[in-house]
């Protein structure tokens, strides 16, 4: 009996520790600051991008960005840029062409953690709300966005988030609440790097 309560002390302090571990990581990620080198104005564009939710799947030409990265050293990861432009070219569904529209910008880029991709950091866009419309159909897409900017490769990769839809008519092609991707690999311009201070 002695030796089981003993394991049981044993267990329940390292599983305080681990959660201890956890929570310390999660507060030290979220009170990293950031420098970004130049920082300013950049421009992006991404080939053959695609927005798919259980039924069907838009597919673009390309895609283009302009946005503005904070300067220096010492910021925090939420909102170290924003989006201030987006727009899509020739996107259809299934050969249907379609058109795609941006709202309620800017939309905030954030910066989450180091990526486990070398060279890399993690983050997020928040504040997507794009509408798409074509040949009676109509749908909402709002939410976060997520990826990660290769320093090295000056690319920003998105493939993944949490992005829903909402007000669709579209035959029950697209329906509210359908879950949507977005991926897209977009080539930034201006030279930027992103590092964690």
């Amino acid at each position: 009996m002695r030796r089981l309560t003993r394991n049981a002390v044993i267990a329940a302090a390292a599983f305080a520790a681990a959660l201890g571990m956890t929570a310390t990581s999660a507060s030290a990620t979220s009170l990293a600051t950031w420098t970004v080198t130049p920082g300013g104005a950049f421009t992006a564009h991404a080939d053959n991008p695609t927005l798919s939710t259980p039924a069907a799947t838009l597919q673009c030409v390309g895609s283009d960005a302009e946005g503005t990265l904070k300067t220096g050293s010492g910021h925090a990861g939420a909102g170290i840029g924003s989006i201030t432009e987006l727009t899509f070219t020739g996107c259809s569904v299934i050969g249907i062409p379609f058109d795609v529209t941006t709202a309620s910008k800017p939309w905030s880029l954030n910066v989450d953690a180091v990526s486990a991709v070398p060279g890399a950091v993690d983050g997020s866009i928040s504040g997507v709300d794009a509408t798409i419309s074509g040949s009676g159909c109509t749908a909402d897409f709002t939410g976060t966005v997520t990826g990660r900017y290769l320093n090295d490769t000056k690319r920003l990769v998105i493939d993944g988030g949490d992005l829903s839809a909402s007000g669709a008519d579209c035959f029950g092609l697209i329906n509210d609440g359908d879950e949507a991707l977005f991926e897209a690999d977009y080539a930034v311009t201006g030279n930027h790097t992103i590092t964690r201070d």
